[in-house]
């Protein structure tokens, strides 16, 4: 049972991760379709966006991790 709960943890936190640079990615490129000018631009924001979208699941992670040590 403190397997499972380990798991669902972090697959649930690595779920939301996933789908967020998903929408990232997309909305990236609706924008660079709409304007492929600033490609640059759009790139350095959505690497720094994934950024913050991992460091969640790293997160989610971590507390699984103590989560699973205290039990």
């Amino acid at each position: 049972m403190e397997l499972l709960g380990f798991g669902l943890t972090y697959a649930i936190s690595a779920c939301g991760a996933a789908i967020g640079v998903g929408m990232i990615g997309a909305a990236a490129l609706n924008a660079a379709g709409r304007n492929p000018e600033k490609i640059n631009d759009y790139r350095t924001l959505m690497v720094l966006a994934i950024a913050f979208a991992d460091a969640l699941a790293i997160i989610g992670l971590v507390v699984a991790i103590i989560g699973n040590t205290m039990v």
